[in-house]
């Protein structure tokens, strides 16, 4: 039996037009690293276009910047993390909808589906601040005065949760005995781990960086909070 070829990709120019013109934007996510992977989800996004709903739809198997690995150079693999983590996030963040897969063994795309709970949950967190001094403006009524402090003070709790939550103390470690720093190639990797969650680790903890022990971490909270007068250090 012959093997289906399919010809579908983009260019940059084409990804940059999605994001910045083309309403809704759809975003197809799920995993991408076996070949069935792939096959199911080139015939999702042959599906969407066939459906003729309106917009565009990004799906990752389609960036082939960073997902065709054949004429990759070392030094380009080594910001693969970075350049995943950029591309899919971005696009994921900018997406009118999500379309998604989450299967179990699919690291990257529970990484994605995390980063929409992530975004539901502090959007309603958001909510209802703002709901609370929206009832405190009803009770304002005409008073310009009263008005402007309401505004200032829901200002100062948004802007004081939102920094809050960026400026939240992370740290990550993870060991694995198969780690080494050998140069090793193709099928001779003892170990690796998901580009986009090794990328998202690098974005969003404090030192970026993946810790090789909890051991590690100790020491950098006992510098930032002290350690108590009784511990047994």
């Amino acid at each position: 039996m012959s093997e289906t070829k399919h010809s579908v990709e983009f260019t940059q120019e084409q990804f940059d037009e999605i994001m910045s013109t083309v309403k809704p934007l759809g975003y197809l996510a799920g995993s991408i690293m076996s070949k069935g992977d792939e096959l199911a989800r080139m015939l999702e996004y042959e599906k969407f276009e066939k459906a003729g709903i309106p917009g565009k739809v990004y799906s990752p198997i389609m960036n082939k910047s960073i997902n065709d690995k054949s004429n990759m150079i070392e030094e380009q693999n080594n910001t693969l993390a970075e350049k995943i983590t950029d591309a899919d996030i971005e696009r994921l963040w900018n997406s009118d909808y999500v379309v998604i897969s989450p299967e179990q063994h699919a690291i990257g795309t529970m990484c994605e589906l995390g980063c929409l709970y992530g975004w539901h949950y502090m959007a309603n967190q958001l909510e209802m601040i703002i709901a609370k001094y929206a009832m405190m403006l009803d009770e304002a009524g005409d008073d310009k005065y009263d008005r402007a402090d309401v505004y200032h003070r829901l200002m100062v709790e948004l802007i004081s949760e939102i920094t809050r939550i960026c400026h939240k103390n992370i740290y990550a470690h993870y060991y694995d005995i198969r780690t080494n720093h050998l140069n090793e190639k193709d099928w001779r990797r003892s170990f690796s781990i998901n580009q986009l969650l090794y990328g998202m680790i690098l974005a969003c903890t404090s030192d970026h960086m993946l810790h090789n022990s909890f051991d590690e971490i100790l020491p950098i909270l006992q510098e930032k909070y002290g350690v108590k007068e009784n511990a047994a250090v």
